[in-house]
């Protein structure tokens, strides 16, 4: 069964996933190859992406802080006492410095993992380097079209969601009915069809179904339009 990318999109959620790995990849056995050094690197590394989350956290607050502050001095009432300026405040702690790509870098050890003859399911559902199996509920799904103009045509993008294309539908200019416009197994489509009209701008409007071994499934699309 397909699966989902392993690594979170959420930095919060990076930042607890990195945490696991690091303690998971020091316990593995040494027939892994993970040297000290890559061990040590991804410890650094772990550390100063959590501390910058923290600083991050701790510049919001000091932001609010810094905008009631603000207010206070603009509309507050009279006092005998001045107003002392925030003063920003760095979590305590701060990690080693580490170059940028993190997350570059933690990928490759993964992949070296994964491909030791040591590797098993166990072994990367507890590393956290296997994502969840992929459902679809095809029922339920639905395309969301996009559309813009370049080079003259109409050109369309969606979201494959799992599903093997699009059936899209067209109307434009003075037709008064959808119809099938094509087939697409790409996440994008050139309408590249002449105006009715030549030299006249006509909308188009467009709407589609996704499709699955060419049968069309799911809720069909809003309709979108466009001039050109």
């Amino acid at each position: 069964m397909q699966k989902e990318y392993y690594l979170p999109h959420g930095d919060n959620e990076r930042d607890v996933w990195l945490s696991n790995f690091v303690t998971k990849v020091a316990a593995l056995p040494a027939g892994f190859g993970i040297t000290a050094a890559q061990n040590t690197s991804l410890s650094n590394d772990s550390a100063a992406f959590h501390y910058d989350l923290l600083l991050l956290e701790a510049a919001h607050t000091f932001s609010q802080t810094c905008t009631a502050n603000k207010d206070s001095l603009r509309d507050g009432p009279q006092t005998a006492t001045p107003l002392a300026f925030p003063a920003f405040v760095a979590p305590a702690g701060a990690p080693t410095p580490v170059l940028p790509g993190v997350f570059e870098r933690v990928v490759l050890v993964a992949g070296q993992i994964k491909k030791n003859a040591l590797f098993t399911e166990t072994y990367g559902i507890g590393l956290g380097i296997i994502g969840a199996d992929v459902v679809t509920h095809f029922a339920t799904a639905q395309p969301g079209l996009s559309l813009s103009l370049e080079g003259g045509h109409v050109h369309i993008k969606y979201a494959f969601q799992h599903t093997d294309g699009l059936y899209l539908f067209s109307m434009r200019g003075t037709e008064t009915e959808f119809t099938l416009l094509a087939t697409i197994t790409k996440n994008t489509y050139n309408d590249t069809r002449p105006n009715l009209v030549v030299g006249v701008p006509e909308k188009r409007q467009y709407r589609a179904f996704y499709m699955v071994a060419d049968v069309m499934v799911g809720i069909e699309s809003a309709v979108v339009s466009i001039t050109c």
